[in-house]
């Protein structure tokens, strides 16, 4: 995650103190010295999580964030998300209507590659 925080501009002088503040954010101060291979697909989609936080990007796309995750870390995965999102514009796709209407403020339907519906 460091390396990401580096490439998104993150000061030298905050740099640990935001790597370990995002990775406790995410729910991985448990496993923050073990190596990527050895999470499960869950932990893997929450370290992708904090690694597109990282850096207070404006724009953040997340292709099914929650996806692989147990019903406990994808709640607290939405509660990071709502947490984030202010001031920012955030890309989600999902299949998870329940996903769509907790976390969205625009919702568009997309069936066989076209765009069917679009609302707030």
């Amino acid at each position: 995650m460091e390396i990401f925080a580096i490439l998104k501009g993150v000061d030298d002088d905050f740099l640990e103190q935001k790597v370990l503040q995002m990775i406790d954010e995410v729910g991985l101060m448990d496993k923050v010295n073990t190596m990527v291979g050895a999470l499960s697909g869950g932990m893997k989609r929450k370290l992708s999580l904090g690694i597109a936080l990282i850096g207070n990007s404006k724009v953040i796309i997340l292709d099914e964030p929650t996806s692989g995750m147990d019903p406990y870390s994808m709640r607290s995965t939405w509660q990071l998300i709502k947490k984030i999102k202010k001031g920012r514009i955030v890309l989600l796709t999902t299949h998870s209507m329940d996903e769509a209407d907790v976390l969205g403020d625009r919702i568009a339907i997309m069936a066989n590659g076209r765009l069917r519906c679009c609302g707030r």
